[in-house]
């Protein structure tokens, strides 16, 4: 099985965009987004810049780092993309 298209290589259906992981992420974390912001360094409006799409292009450096914070807590995209996509 290849990486390309939108199987990894265990057959789940994932969806590889850095962005559509933060906002899953941010989805998912809802109400808990500026202690988020403050653990990980951005503004506090920056998740709901984000999520409300004033922020259309988050930048990979802050994405990663919300994303990195979002592992460290336990956090897994592969459940909450798919409800995410679901919910599209």
């Amino acid at each position: 099985m290849t990486t390309l298209g939108t199987k990894s290589y265990s057959g789940r259906v994932m969806n590889k965009s850095l962005y559509d992981q933060l906002k899953a992420y941010l989805l998912f974390a809802k109400g808990d987004w500026q202690t988020i912001a403050r653990d990980c360094g951005v503004d506090s409006s920056w998740p709901y810049k984000v999520m409300s799409g004033r922020i259309k292009d988050p930048g990979v450096l802050r994405t990663e780092r919300i994303l990195k914070y979002a592992r460290s807590k336990g956090w897994r995209p592969s459940k909450t993309l798919n409800q995410h996509n679901e919910a599209a």
